[in-house]
């Protein structure tokens, strides 16, 4: 009788259900292996792959880096970073081929390939990293990473519910690219249209019209107020530190970033070494929108990089400035604004859709 409790007991150490769960499914979820439900796969070395205008996608860590007219392998698969970006999951549903920077696996039957990809996202990928350099992870320590997983009806539940989530975000991120398409048509044409005369950005330096400075030097670090460096992604964001340099609209752009303006409405912020900002110090003769247009217009016509950088003294002497009566300006903001807003809203629904699928995955997964 001992024995058969200890037996028991050893039974429901190794099964479990989580927080959350759909009501018609009662069994406890079986704790297994992740080799034992898939065999993990190296990519090819790109030298050995035929890089064509073909039809079949080639991945890398960062997504598709070309197309080719063969393929790996021809089934539903799931994949995790070998080297470099190990925490992003990939979900490969028709023919495709990797490079020897992506693992992909040969999944088992009855395991549903796009459950293992949402299981992926659960997984803490970064602690399992084998290096102390570049990141990486092994086949083996993947393959011996402990998961809990239900019977394949409910594997195809959750991968159906989590499908839908993904389905509203790709929508969302659709209507975002779209409207800044048409913002960024709706600047060309206004900067294309305005007939008047262009203004050196040195001359109106010169006349105390526009003031050019650069930012401070700000280590990484945690606080309340946003710090943006040179990065284009993230709208430049850098980290939050608990004090500011400026509580004002300003314009903003990256040095050593190639040079993207940001248009920064007024709040508590500040800009490292790396970033320039304009600040208009006569508002009667320009608003901010209009001068972020003539540096939008400006900078996308030229190429900065790290050798030729995007110094407020480089760009004073390669920008110029269209003249425009300040009524035309303000119409014209009127518009920017109501698209900005249309995007910030949109913006807003994705994190909190993002938010809400990553609570999710927590709690229907564990």
């Amino acid at each position: 009788m001992s024995e058969n409790n200890e037996i028991n007991e050893s039974l429901n150490k190794n099964n479990k259900v989580p927080k959350l769960r759909f009501p018609e499914f009662n069994d406890e979820w079986n704790n297994l292996r992740l080799g034992d439900i898939l065999k993990i796969q190296n990519g090819k070395d790109q030298k050995e792959i035929e890089i064509s205008s073909g039809v079949y996608k080639i991945y890398g860590t960062g997504g598709v880096i070309g197309y080719t007219n063969n393929f790996l392998y021809n089934k539903e698969s799931v994949g995790i970073g070998r080297k470099g970006t190990i925490n992003r999951p990939f979900y490969f549903n028709e023919p495709f081929w990797t490079v020897d920077t992506l693992f992909w696996s040969k999944i088992k039957a009855n395991y549903f390939p796009k459950f293992i990809y949402y299981l992926f996202f659960t997984i803490e990928w970064n602690k399992l990293n084998q290096s102390t350099g570049l990141p990486s992870l092994t086949s083996r320590v993947i393959e011996h990473q402990k998961i809990f997983i239900p019977k394949l009806d409910e594997q195809k539940k959750i991968a159906m519910f989590f499908t839908i989530i993904d389905k509203k975000i790709d929508v969302i991120n659709s209507k975002i690219a779209i409207l800044k398409k048409y913002k960024e048509g709706i600047m060309i044409k206004c900067y294309e249209l305005a007939k008047n005369p262009l203004i050196s950005l040195s001359k109106l330096v010169k006349n105390n019209t526009i003031l050019l400075g650069r930012g401070e030097i700000i280590p990484k670090q945690n606080g309340t107020f946003p710090v943006y460096s040179s990065s284009a992604a993230n709208n430049g964001l850098f980290c939050f530190r608990n004090k500011y340099s400026f509580d004002e609209e300003l314009i903003t752009w990256s040095i050593d970033g190639g040079g993207k303006p940001f248009l920064r409405n007024k709040h508590k912020f500040s800009i490292t070494n790396v970033c320039g900002y304009a600040k208009i110090l006569d508002l009667n003769k320009f608003s901010y929108s209009w001068l972020y247009i003539n540096f939008w217009n400006s900078w996308r016509k030229i190429k900065f990089d790290y050798t030729t950088k995007a110094h407020p003294s480089a760009i004073e002497k390669l920008y110029k400035i269209k003249s425009l009566d300040i009524e035309s300006q303000m119409k014209i903001e009127k518009i920017l604004t109501y698209i900005n807003n249309k995007i910030d809203y949109l913006i807003k629904e994705l994190n909190d859709v993002t938010l809400t699928k990553e609570s999710l995955l927590r709690s229907l997964f564990f």
